[in-house]
C-alpha cells in the first residue's frame, strides 16, 4: 500500500540539515498533540486501504477491500461508488487536472475512473501483471501511470493506449510502493531494497538494507523518505546514503504509509498494526500530533495545500482532520 495515499506536490522543501545524523531515536507522543476528525465519511463495506485528495481539495477518494472506490464531496458529503475491481483495492491516485483516477487492485489490475463525472464506467482496464497490485501513480503530466506489483515488477503504461511504455522494471521481492521523482525523470520502488530508475536510460540506483511499504520524494529529488515496520529513514536518492533513522511506531507491523506535507517539514505516518497516525518533523523525528482511530489505520493523505490530512481506517471509515 501507498501510500497510499501518494506523496503531494511539494514546493520549495529540503531535508533540513540536521537529517546528516544516522542516529536512530524513538517517537515520543508527551508532547503531540491529539487532533479530532472534522469529518468522517461512512459507506465502505471493509477496511479503507488508502486515500487521496483532488487537487483542488473539493472531493477525496477512498479505496476499500470491499473492492470499491467511492468519490465523496468534502462540502456536502455526498458520495459516488465506483464498482468494478473483483478483489480489495490497495492504492489510488488522482491525475494533477482532477480529470482521472487510477487504482490499483488485487484481481491484478488497474483501472482508469472519469474523475470528473465519478461515472461508474471504467475508462480503461490496464492488464499485465500476474499478481496483486499493489501501488500506482500517474506521471505529472497525468500521461502516464506507473504501477508496483506483488510479481516483483514495475510497469509504466501510457494513458493514452494502455499499453506498456516500456519493458518492465524487474525487482528481487514484491513491490510495495512506486513513485515519480519530482522531475518525472526517475522511478522509486520500495521492495526489501529501495530500487530507482533513470525512465530514459534504465539505468537505476540500489539501495540495499533499505526495506520499505511507502515512501515519498522531497522537492529537489535529491532525498528519499521511506517507512517501513517501525521505522522511518532519509536516504540520498542518489548514492543510497543512509542520513537518518527514527523509531516512529510501536506495532512491528509491515504496512506502512506515508505522506510529506507540501512545505517539506512534515511527515504524516499511519502504521496498519496501530490505533495512532503520527505526523513527525522531519528535521527531528520527533513526533508533532497524532490522530487515534477506533481501530487500526491505513492509508494517510496530506492534501495540496497541507490544510488537511485524511485518513483511512480499519473501521470501514474515512476521516479528515
Amino acid at each position: 500500500m501507498s501510500t497510499s495515499s501518494r506523496s503531494v506536490s511539494l514546493k520549495s522543501a529540503r531535508v533540513p540539515p540536521v537529517v546528516t545524523s544516522a542516529s536512530s531515536q524513538p517517537v515520543s507522543s508527551e508532547n503531540a498533540s491529539h487532533r479530532v476528525p472534522v469529518q468522517v465519511f461512512e459507506g465502505h463495506k471493509n477496511w479503507v486501504n488508502c486515500v487521496c485528495f483532488y487537487p483542488d481539495e473539493s472531493k477525496l477518494v477512498s479505496g476499500s477491500r470491499d473492492g470499491t472506490l467511492r468519490i465523496w464531496d468534502r462540502k456536502t458529503g455526498a458520495v459516488k461508488v465506483l464498482k468494478g475491481h473483483t478483489d480489495m483495492v490497495w492504492d489510488i491516485d488522482v491525475s494533477r487536472d482532477g480529470k482521472m483516477v487510477v487504482s490499483a487492485s488485487n484481481d491484478e489490475t488497474l483501472r482508469i475512473w472519469n474523475g470528473e463525472s465519478g461515472e461508474s464506467e471504467t475508462m480503461d482496464i490496464l492488464k499485465g501483471h500476474r499478481d496483486w497490485v499493489r501501488s500506482v501513480e500517474f506521471s505529472r503530466d497525468s500521461t502516464r501511470v506507473v504501477s508496483g506489483s506483488r510479481d516483483c515488477t514495475v510497469r509504466e503504461w501510457s494513458v493514452e493506449t494502455g499499453e506498456l511504455a516500456f519493458e518492465p522494471f524487474r525487482c528481487h521481492s514484491e513491490v510495495y510502493c512506486v513513485h515519480y521523482s519530482p522531475s518525472g525523470d526517475r522511478i522509486a520502488a520500495g521492495a526489501d531494497n529501495i530500487q530507482i530508475w533513470n525512465t530514459k536510460t534504465g539505468k537505476g540506483t540500489y539501495i540495499r538494507n533499505s526495506f520499505v511499504t511507502s515512501l515519498v520524494w522531497t522537492a529537489d529529488g535529491t532525498h528519499i523518505i521511506g517507512g517501513g515496520r517501525e521505522n522511518i529513514t532519509i536516504w540520498n536518492s542518489h548514492n543510497g546514503r543512509r542520513l537518518r533513522t527514527w523509531k516512529a511506531h510501536s506495532n512491528p507491523y509491515i504496512i506502512c504509509t506515508l505522506s510529506l506535507s507540501p512545505t517539506g517539514s512534515h511527515l504524516a505516518s499511519s502504521n496498519g498494526g496501530e490505533e495512532l497516525a503520527s505526523v513527525f518533523d522531519i528535521s527531528t523525528g520527533e513526533q508533532v500530533t497524532a490522530f487515534k482511530h477506533s481501530q487500526n489505520g491505513s492509508g494517510i493523505a496530506y492534501s495540496p495545500s497541507g490544510k488537511f490530512i485524511a485518513t483511512g481506517c480499519n473501521d470501514n471509515k474515512v476521516y479528515r482532520r
